[in-house]
């Protein structure tokens, strides 16, 4: 009987209406190299300019640690028939990753070792669609991510992954 009010309670919390603009939602990232917790935050009222944080693993060469933090902007699609909450998002950034060994880059199609522990910076960009569903507080993302290791380069150029944000407020 208790599992039956636990299920209630939570159904319900998740069921209510959400509003459509939020400021700030957490979540999980899941891509094709790298993957983990993030965290976007809109730092104006309506909701189009803001931050995301990523911090995780990365399978990048022979995996590692990566951390990221991009500003984007979000820009609403209107289509008057369907009235799907679609929004692009477009974002520039910079990266770090750690990597505890084996990290490579390639030269003349030839993996190019890193001695010991490397740790790489650089830039990146990212283009992307978000659903922001009304009736439960989530937002579901695609995206892709070119990026440029300018310290310590490595043997990838671009990833794409789905990102799932519960609101928080």
């Amino acid at each position: 009987m208790k599992k039956i009010y636990l299920i209630a309670i939570l159904f319900s919390i998740f069921i209510q209406p959400s509003s459509a603009q939020y400021t700030t939602a957490a979540g999980f990232r899941l891509g094709k190299f790298s993957t983990g917790v993030d965290v976007k935050h809109f730092f104006n009222t309506n909701g189009n300019f803001g931050g995301e944080f990523f911090m995780g693993y990365t399978r990048e060469a022979k995996g590692g640690y990566l951390t990221r933090y991009m500003f984007v902007k979000q820009l609403p699609i209107f289509d008057s028939k369907l009235q799907i909450p679609v929004d692009m998002v477009f974002g520039l950034g910079a990266n770090v990753g750690y990597f505890e060994s084996n990290f490579f880059k390639i030269v003349d199609g030839n993996p190019v070792y890193y001695k010991g522990k490397t740790v790489s910076a650089g830039l990146c960009g990212m283009f992307g669609l978000e659903y922001d569903s009304r009736r439960i507080p989530l937002t579901i993302g695609i995206e892709t991510l070119p990026f440029l290791m300018i310290l310590h380069r490595g043997p990838e150029w671009i990833d794409v992954a789905v990102t799932v944000r519960l609101k928080i407020k």
